[in-house]
């Protein structure tokens, strides 16, 4: 997803709920990221995304799109890491950015 990203005027970045020393490990364990991985240890993003489960107290997996102005474009809220039509449909909302 990342190369597909770079190439255009889109930036890519990941939220999770873990904290920053787990996120930091995770990282290392891939042999780094080509991208901020950020920390919502509160949920604060999650909750105001409408993504946070709150019987687990951890985030859904989602993909956004939000342009440059701030609005949010696109909102995958069942986002499957393992379905390559939905890294494709996040690839599309990109290319129809105004």
């Amino acid at each position: 997803m990342y190369d597909h990203v770079s190439g255009t005027e889109a930036e890519l970045l990941g939220i999770s709920g873990d904290h920053i020393w787990a996120h930091k490990a995770y990282a290392e364990s891939l042999g780094g990221l080509p991208f901020p991985l950020l920390a919502d240890w509160g949920m604060d993003v999650t909750r105001l995304y409408g993504v946070h489960n709150s019987e687990r107290n951890t985030p859904k997996r989602a993909a956004f799109v939000i342009d440059r102005e701030g609005v949010l474009r696109f909102k995958n809220t069942a986002f499957d890491a393992r379905d390559p039509g939905h890294y494709a449909e996040v690839l599309e909302q990109i290319a129809d950015l105004p």
